[in-house]
């Protein structure tokens, strides 16, 4: 429930599309992808939704190992980039594996979330720690590193705000627990 919202906004930013690949979907497949092939690829091996048509088990900053240049239409990603040592590298593989204006849609945590400030504040590692966590960005430097990575018509909007109970709700995007990051690929 409290991941509904995002994994709605990123099948619905991409449902347009045709071959759509979900880039570590293994812990949370997304239910809401109706594209007409839905490509998981994940370092775990589970079994495949019923939704999607292949799953691969394989590393994300490798793309290119599983996938040809310009050869998927949208890529989605929730909750995947701060996990990155090298997050720039890996949005260039994006890139290269999106067909021309191909759209890579993303969401992340947001460092300026009520939460995290609180965390900065007491530097709390028992309540907002994740070690799995290398790095949080704010929203403005989202967008350069999109920009870097060959990415254009680039788009930041609320991931919305997890409420226990209630569920992920929409939230004001500077404050938001997760934020929505789009771009087109631009070759």
């Amino acid at each position: 429930m409290l991941f509904d919202y995002r994994q709605k906004l990123l099948a619905k930013s991409t449902k347009n599309y045709n071959v759509l690949l979900d880039i570590g979907y293994a812990e949370k497949p997304n239910k809401y992808l109706g594209n007409k092939q839905v490509i998981g690829i994940d370092l775990r091996a589970v079994e495949k939704p019923s939704n999607y048509s292949k799953i691969v088990v394989g590393n994300a900053n490798n793309l290119a190992d599983y996938f040809n240049e310009s050869s998927v239409d949208a890529i989605c990603c929730g909750e995947l980039l701060e996990h990155l040592i090298n997050p720039i590298d890996f949005l260039k593989n994006c890139n290269k594996v999106l067909k021309p204006n191909g759209l890579l849609a993303l969401t992340t945590p947001n460092p300026h979330h009520l939460f995290e400030f609180l965390s900065t504040v007491f530097l709390s590692k028992k309540i907002f720690y994740s070690p799995e966590h290398v790095c949080i960005y704010p929203q403005r430097w989202l967008i350069r590193m999109f920009e870097i990575a060959g990415f254009a018509d680039i788009k930041i909007m609320s991931g919305g705000l997890a409420i226990p109970i209630i569920g992920t709700i929409w939230f004001p995007r500077p404050i938001a627990e997760f934020t929505f990051v789009m771009g087109k690929a631009h070759k």
